[in-house]
């Protein structure tokens, strides 16, 4: 599935909207404000929560929990000692080990293929940032078939707060 993440513009804190290769809104998401450490909501088309994304304390690197709209945990996000430059986390969603490196206009999520390997040729998640825009625009594949696409979308927000904006 395409996706293309568009943040919006004139907004207090951070509303993104979700859109397929036709432009047809699949989802949304905003940040909650007045937190002490970053909130997500994912939104389906008819305003319902999909998913949470809230950002835990944990030393000083990120750490965001998934829980579904009911309030039911599903997974993480924890952040990785980093490179100069590049980004590395591990997720778990389910039963399924994530590894996630982003650079500073790519991000791929790779899980384990039959052989234990990490899957480099076959990301789950693949988001790219549009350069020379105004504002922040990500173009966001996800596969259909290893992950849920609100996940996937969730994962490459999460690549945007934390490359381009706060940590926590």
């Amino acid at each position: 599935m395409y996706l293309k993440i568009t943040q919006k513009y004139w907004t207090i804190g951070d509303k993104f909207a979700l859109t397929d290769e036709n432009d047809c809104n699949v989802f949304f998401a905003k940040e909650q404000l007045f937190k002490l450490l970053s909130k997500f909501d994912l939104y389906d088309l008819n305003g319902a929560v999909l998913y949470h994304m809230e950002a835990k304390l944990k030393f000083f690197l990120s750490y965001f929990v998934i829980t579904t709209g009911a309030g039911l945990e599903i997974g993480y996000i924890k952040e990785r000692v980093h490179w100069p430059g590049f980004r590395r986390a591990s997720m778990k969603v389910g039963d399924i080990d994530i590894k996630i490196k982003g650079g500073p206009i790519h991000m791929k999520a790779m899980k384990k293929d039959a052989n234990g390997k990490w899957d480099k040729k076959h990301p789950v998640v693949k988001s790219t940032k549009k350069l020379f825009r105004i504002r922040d625009i990500y173009a966001a594949e996800i596969d259909e078939n290893m992950i849920d696409p609100a996940v996937g979308a969730l994962v490459a927000i999460w690549y945007d707060k934390i490359r381009y904006g706060r940590k926590h």
